[in-house]
């Protein structure tokens, strides 16, 4: 088929990527000059959505990489311009630019009787095209929400986090920082490191994790699909909607859970044997600089943040705030960088949760009868939910109403907004990857979604707003990466199959209970890298230690969230 894709960022260049591979002709549109969406910065972009200057991945690129461009070095967290680099290098490697139309902006797609007519506009000339099928990939960074009413009488600055490059402009400034996502833990810093005094104004807690746990590992290298299936579906009561290795059947997932524990105990065994070995030999020495490239001594959770007393205190109780019910199955967002914390127990950021009530001139009050002087507000709240583009919208702008947050119900297929999802932990590239792996076999006849899309779709949404009740607002948010990967990965036809797992103990003990990969998407299926991509899973080795041990490192994140069963 013929398919116009919309935007060449993370999630544009993997679209282009697998609908090649099935064979389709593609045409991106990207009003860009250069590939990369938000990651590029060419010039003078002060007025547009892009990654502000000392941005470092809260993700490793472990899992911020693509399953078929593996990143060979680890672990590693990447600066803005490296990861913008390793996008280039992929769109370089796979021939991906000779489909993009730079300086091309998408404005406007009608449905017709032979498809979709898409009209663009390059140096100002508007031009229309016909295509068999459309992808949306140009992300949800297209309107900062500003609106404010309790902020309408504010005389001073007021900046959204789109246009925040660095702290310069506000060195000695008295700063309001309104909201906390994850590039708002990294302004909160920055600004406080300069200003004459921040306030960080927050409604909720999300929950908090920092990138580096136990003094030299990624916080990310504990997700493993067996504490993710311990928390969705064997913690609670609710019935988990995705499919995964042993599908629908009682009797399979018997036969799996009889085998992961047997697996688990040889594995844990395996692992004490491991740890008195560690006691009686001389322990190797750590490289010189952690994973985000910082001295290792002294130990640090995250950028510039110690691993001390103080400091951990401060999260636990941000924790605490953020789950007041207690959980083992986090219901919240989750705020993957802790870099602001030191901030706070310094005294350089003031943090009030009461809410704004009002400002008038330079003077803003809060809900709890309090106000200060600001000459600057500073927005980290977000963006608004607009995904229309001509005839093509989605329902109540909630995402969650296409299937597996990217599937039009109503286009038969043809019409997809690939990279809406972001799970509580884990990376946005490799979920828009599936998700156009999947785009691409439906529209090659080789893949037909579910008869009932409605039923499946109503039935997803209710468990993820279970899920993400604490969090009603970011309806692109999933709690769990692993869960969602692996049911499209059965549509696809990309997941290990069962019998290959249960036949292999040292491919079971690593898909089950290593570090989550994307490559274990690369082993079988369409498009596959076979060995390849075995050898990449195998790179990290599960080390002998069962899922109960890679977790009781996190549990001091967990004083007030932990599930009865698990807090002898």
């Amino acid at each position: 088929m013929k398919v116009c894709v919309v935007g060449a960022g993370p999630s544009g260049l993997t679209t282009i990527k697998q609908l090649l591979d099935e064979g389709h002709e593609v045409v991106c549109h990207d009003k860009n000059s250069d590939v990369g969406g938000i990651w590029l910065r060419d010039g003078d972009d002060g007025t547009k959505t892009k990654a502000f200057d000392n941005l470092m991945l809260t993700i490793s690129m472990r899992l911020m990489a693509y399953s078929d461009y593996p990143f060979p070095g680890g672990r590693k967290f990447y600066t803005r311009q490296q990861y913008f680099e390793y996008l280039a290098e992929y769109a370089d490697r796979f021939g991906l630019l000779g489909s993009i139309r730079f300086d091309s902006e998408v404005t406007d797609v009608k449905t017709t009787a032979q498809g979709y007519l898409v009209t663009s506009r390059r140096k100002g000339v508007e031009s229309s095209e016909g295509f068999d099928a459309v992808a949306l990939c140009s992300g949800p960074f297209k309107t900062p929400h500003r609106e404010l009413r309790e902020l309408a009488g504010f005389s001073g600055e007021v900046v959204h986090s789109a246009e925040y490059r660095n702290a310069e402009r506000f060195r000695g400034k008295r700063v309001l920082i309104v909201g906390l996502a994850e590039s708002g833990a990294d302004i909160v810093r920055e600004i406080g490191d300069v200003a004459s005094a921040t306030t960080l104004a927050i409604r909720s807690y999300s929950f908090l994790l920092p990138r580096i746990i136990d003094d030299h590992r990624s916080t990310d290298s504990e997700t493993v699909r067996a504490h993710h299936h311990e928390m969705y579906d064997r913690a609670t009561d609710r019935p988990v909607p995705y499919q995964t290795f042993w599908g629908r059947s009682r009797l399979a997932k018997a036969v799996f859970g009889g085998v992961s524990v047997i697996l688990g105990l040889v594995s844990s065994l395996g692992g004490d044997l491991q740890r008195l070995r560690e006691r009686l030999t001389p322990a190797r020495p750590l490289g010189p600089v952690n994973l985000l490239g910082e001295p290792m001594v002294p130990y640090k959770m995250d950028l510039g943040t110690e691993e001390n007393a103080a400091n951990w205190a401060l999260i636990s109780d941000w924790n605490r705030k953020s789950h007041p019910e207690g959980s083992w199955s986090k219901r919240r967002i989750f705020c993957k960088n802790v870099s602001f914390i030191p901030s706070i127990v310094s005294g350089k950021v003031v943090v009030n949760d009461a809410g704004l009530a009002r400002a008038e001139g330079t003077t803003v009050h809060f809900q709890d009868g309090t106000s200060a002087e600001y000459d600057a507000v500073v927005l980290c709240t977000g963006y608004a939910r607009d995904f229309t583009v001509g005839d093509l919208s989605v329902a109540d702008g909630n995402i969650r109403n296409l299937y597996r947050h990217f599937l039009h119900p109503d286009h038969d297929g043809k019409v997809a907004f690939i990279g809406f999802v972001r799970p509580f932990s884990g990376g946005i590239p490799i979920c828009a990857e599936m998700q156009a792996r999947y785009f691409a076999r439906v529209l090659s006849g080789k893949l037909r979604p579910p008869e009932n899309l409605g039923e499946i779709i109503a039935e997803e949404r209710a468990w993820e707003e279970y899920w993400t009740a604490l969090s009603p607002r970011h309806t692109e948010s999933h709690p769990s990466q692993v869960l969602y990967l692996d049911a499209l990965a059965r549509e696809i036809g990309c997941l290990l199959p069962m019998r290959k797992l249960l036949l292999n103990p040292k491919l079971f003990t690593q898909v089950w209970f290593g570090s989550f990969n994307p490559s274990s998407y690369r082993i079988v299926g369409p498009h596959s890298l076979g060995k390849a991509a075995l050898a990449d899973l195998y790179a990290e080795p599960v080390e002998g230690r069962t899922v109960m041990c890679r977790q009781m490192s996190l549990l001091r994140l967990l004083p007030a969230a932990m599930h009865p069963k698990h807090s002898e």
